[in-house]
């Protein structure tokens, strides 16, 4: 239920903006796309990074300037996170077995709907080239979460996490408690920090194209248990175009 309230939020927002046409050249639409390098930041020794994974995302663009110089940004972005963790020592319940793993990972598919909120700034135009920063939060609704399992003695792929089928039920224990269980599912929801900044060229009709690089530090733990913390961060590459 509260996925739909956050999507009923984007669309009166998005509706809000559009019935501000009327203002004039304050309002400004594009699109924009960005490849990123995606990983998990643990917070407990029971598992770890399996390094950086590549991630992409698309959306739509619509700044409110609010001077020459400054603008408040929002997106509305479908973003590819994917995620791999190790785990160093664990327990795992399948069907009637039970073994101890100490090469358990799980590769992480998940797909968002982003929100970034943003302040943008730019320099004057010079030479039809000016540069950007900008800095705000996003926040993002889970649509989809699904994983490959894999260790030495068991592997699932394209398991969904949330509600997995009958064949693809496993429990995850601590090995030194077996009273304690993990839930591998992750958060419906989950807030960020944005960084970035980068180049823009401004074309004769009025449009413009933006280049940069933009980092997105995950502040919400990623899992939906909390015997399970973990963060996940973004960086990559920023395109836009603004028409």
């Amino acid at each position: 239920m509260k996925r739909f309230y956050f999507l009923g939020l984007v669309f009166l927002l998005l509706t809000k903006f559009t019935s501000a046409q009327g203002e004039g050249e304050k309002i400004e639409f594009g699109l924009g796309i960005n490849p990123c390098l995606s990983w998990m930041n643990p917070s407990m020794k029971i598992f770890n990074s399996g390094g950086p994974a590549f991630a992409f995302g698309f959306g739509a663009k619509i700044n409110y300037k609010l001077s020459q110089k400054y603008a408040l940004g929002f997106e509305v972005n479908f973003q590819n996170i994917n995620i791999n963790t190790n785990y160093n020592k664990i327990d795992v319940v399948y069907k009637l077995d039970t073994f101890t793993s100490t090469d358990f990972t799980m590769q992480y598919n998940l797909k968002y709907l982003e929100i970034p909120v943003l302040l943008k700034m730019q320099t004057e135009p010079k030479n039809k080239r000016a540069y950007y920063g900008e800095f705000g939060g996003s926040l993002g609704l889970l649509l989809n979460q699904l994983a490959d399992v894999e260790s030495k003695e068991l592997s699932i792929s394209q398991v969904n996490t949330e509600e997995p089928e009958e064949n693809d039920k496993f429990i995850l224990q601590n090995s030194d408690n077996n009273a304690t269980i993990y839930k591998t599912n992750i958060n419906a929801f989950k807030i960020g920090l944005i960084f970035g900044g980068g180049i823009q060229y401004h074309l004769t009709n009025g449009s413009r194209l933006e280049f940069g690089l933009r980092y997105n530090i995950g502040l919400t733990d990623i899992y939906d248990d909390s015997k399970l913390e973990g963060s996940n961060h973004c960086a990559g590459i920023n395109i836009g175009f603004i028409f």
